[in-house]
């Protein structure tokens, strides 16, 4: 028997007013906000008040903006999640070993998130900031959108084909779909001047004794020092990182399909995508 939630809408209103201002990334007016969360503007005020004396939203000149508290809460998921922990001391190792920088993704919702890098000596340091979040239809997002179901695949497609690449060179449906059946093969995605023009990457999935793809790391660094060599060489250390990590993860499920996390899939994700992102 299928398990039946219950949501409390007073909590329900008030994340959706953190989601709004977390995706918004800049200070939000009351009317805004209300906008956002289909709201009036005396029930926005009551979810900010409760908000902000807890520390989790702060005024701002311009309205609104995500509070001092939001870190505390990083930090805490960071040091209790599973994942993360088996993951740090082989993406430092492999940091070390390439010098550049290493990251590791989860799906959240149609989108992928940044829950952890390591750099390396010689690092790009602009790349993956931790919680940004980041498009599935480009770089590593191509490991973790290889096991999507077929509606979310095709919301993805749709937002796609309206972007173009870094290079500028426009996104194709039929080369993306060529790529990922690549990928479920090889189990590594490359990318060169996909995201950010003059960078390359190379990801491999986690995945756990299910079968499911739980995350993905990749290793990205400037095109001049990743050519065609070093990708073979990375691909290989890649995908070997990635199966020590698989190893300690055998019943860690993917976040992006349990718990509330799998109602973002077609609200505030699918808009965001829409609005938000272009390569």
């Amino acid at each position: 028997m299928e398990k039946e939630f219950v949501h409390v809408r007073a909590l329900d209103r008030g994340i959706k007013v953190l989601f709004a201002l977390e995706s918004a990334g800049k200070p939000m007016s009351l009317r805004e906000l209300g906008s956002a969360i289909n709201l009036s503007n005396a029930t926005t005020l009551r979810m900010l008040a409760t908000l902000e004396d807890f520390g989790l939203i702060e005024k701002a000149r311009a309205g609104y903006r995500l509070g001092l508290s939001v870190l505390p809460l990083t930090h805490g998921y960071l040091l209790g999640n599973e994942l993360t922990l088996a993951a740090l001391p082989v993406l430092q190792d492999l940091a070390r070993s390439t010098g550049e920088a290493v990251s590791l993704f989860v799906r959240f919702g149609l989108e992928r998130i940044v829950i952890q890098r390591v750099d390396g000596p010689s690092a790009l340091r602009y790349l993956y900031p931790t919680g940004q979040r980041l498009p599935l239809y480009l770089g590593v997002g191509k490991i973790l959108a290889a096991t999507i179901l077929p509606e979310e695949m095709e919301v993805i497609l749709a937002i796609a084909e309206k972007a173009r690449f870094a290079s500028g060179e426009p996104f194709s449906r039929a080369r993306f779909l060529e790529e990922l059946e690549q990928i479920r093969k090889v189990k590594f995605a490359v990318s060169i001047n996909e995201r950010v023009m003059g960078v390359a990457s190379v990801a491999a999935p986690i995945i756990n004794a299910s079968g499911e793809t739980i995350a993905a790391v990749n290793i990205a660094g400037p095109v001049n020092r990743m050519n065609a060599e070093r990708l073979d060489t990375y691909s290989v250390e890649i995908r070997r990182a990635a199966k020590v990590i698989s190893d300690q993860c055998g019943f860690f499920k993917n976040p992006a399909l349990s718990g509330g996390l799998s109602r973002l899939r077609y609200e505030s994700t699918e808009e965001r995508l829409a609005s938000d992102y272009t390569m």
